[in-house]
């Protein structure tokens, strides 16, 4: 008898896949997590100027997920496919099979996309890593070193 791991039930830093704590508490889930993370940053960013230097520090953090969403959306095609055999499925329109398909080939097209959006975040960062401002604060940028020639 093969044993199937249920991975809502596993845990990455005291969080699941789909919104509970190991002692059974609902929280939001990491998915919800960075559905949230977006949305905040949606309303953070809609108010004024936003220099270089801070977005800079943003594009750094947020090239991460272009570049790691990829290997997620992958992990869940293949997850996806594996539950054909681990479970006994069922599809209220299809065979399952032919639901499955259809969703991996839309991932897989997602998890190409992602990559795409890493790397133009990685450029756009590129492209305003030399800018600061100038300002009469003691300390205009994120960035200020005291020892940077420049």
């Amino acid at each position: 008898m093969t044993t199937t791991v249920h991975v809502e039930n596993l845990l990455y830093s005291g969080r699941a896949l789909v919104g509970h704590t190991d002692q059974g508490e609902q929280v939001a889930g990491w998915p919800e997590v960075a559905h949230e993370a977006v949305r905040a940053m949606n309303h953070l960013t809609g108010h004024g100027p936003i220099p270089a230097p801070t977005a800079y520090r943003i594009l750094g953090d947020l090239k991460g997920v272009g570049h790691l969403l990829p290997q997620s959306l992958e992990q869940l095609c293949r997850g996806l496919q594996a539950s054909l055999t681990a479970y006994d499925v069922y599809d209220h329109r299809r065979g399952p099979a032919e639901s499955v398909s259809d969703a991996i080939a839309l991932l897989t097209r997602a998890a190409r996309k992602a990559a795409d959006l890493g790397q133009l975040l990685e450029d756009a960062q590129a492209a305003i890593a030399e800018q600061g401002y100038r300002t009469d604060d003691h300390h205009p940028s994120l960035f200020d070193d005291p020892n940077d020639p420049r």
